[in-house]
């Protein structure tokens, strides 16, 4: 089931859980894209550029107005974490562990920018953590399961997005998949009559490590000595 905002016209008093979830996805967002993007989607978003916002578990979709007659679709979707019991006060607690960073978000959009996240996507969930504001519990909508038997957040956001497209210039992986290993490959020397012709080899002998204090030279870094510099640090930590 989703749930379709139209940003800006819902009003309701601040939330002190709403206000520290926005803050901390806009921080999310900000470390995600160059500064530049970043007050452009900022933008977006005071001119009311993003005029849909349709939420789901694990997904979110964002209609915004572009340069183009026709508006470009933006998908952000993220991974999921278990619902926490109790009522919306009593998630500050939870909020980091709720409010996603950016490796662990998904963009995609339709428009021709290839910068990752583009303009657009900024704005997108921009325009999503002022919704916050007033109403937290969008970001449960969001970011938590509404039965085990949900899709994966990924499998989601490929539907309508570039993605189906062969096109992956907007993709963040929220978590990189581990490589298996490759097969070491067959040493031909490793054999027994090689160990056989061979024998015992010696194993060379540790040179000998220097354990006294080395005294720190003088060491200028424009108008500064360097070798005071990490004296200085040197003596804070042995106190």
């Amino acid at each position: 089931m989703s749930i379709v905002l139209l940003p800006g016209q819902f009003s309701g008093d601040p939330h002190p859980v709403g206000r520290l979830a926005s803050t901390l996805l806009s921080v999310a967002v900000a470390g995600m894209a160059d500064p530049p993007r970043f007050r452009r989607g900022k933008l977006y978003v005071a001119e009311g550029a993003v005029t849909r916002l349709e939420l789901s578990p694990g997904q979110l979709i964002a209609t915004v107005v572009g340069s183009r007659d026709e508006p470009y679709q933006v998908v952000a979707a993220v991974g999921m974490v278990p619902r926490p019991p109790g009522p919306i006060e009593s998630l500050r607690t939870q909020l980091t562990r709720l409010t996603p960073e950016g490796g662990e978000m998904i963009v995609s959009c339709t428009c021709p920018d290839w910068d990752d996240p583009c303009k657009h996507a900024v704005a997108a969930l921009l325009s999503f953590a002022a919704e916050l504001v007033a109403r937290p519990e969008l970001l449960l909508e969001w970011r938590c399961a509404a039965s085990p038997e949900s899709d994966s957040a990924v499998e989601r956001a490929s539907v309508g997005s570039r993605a189906l497209r062969g096109s992956e210039r907007h993709l963040r992986l929220a978590h990189s998949r581990s490589r298996e290993p490759e097969p070491a490959a067959n040493d031909p020397w490793a054999t027994d009559e090689w160990r056989q012709f061979l024998g015992a080899l010696p194993l060379p002998t540790p040179p000998p490590i220097e354990r006294k204090q080395v005294p720190v030279r003088r060491s200028m870094l424009g108008t500064i000595d360097l070798g005071s510099w990490v004296q200085s640090a040197l003596d804070e930590l042995v106190k």
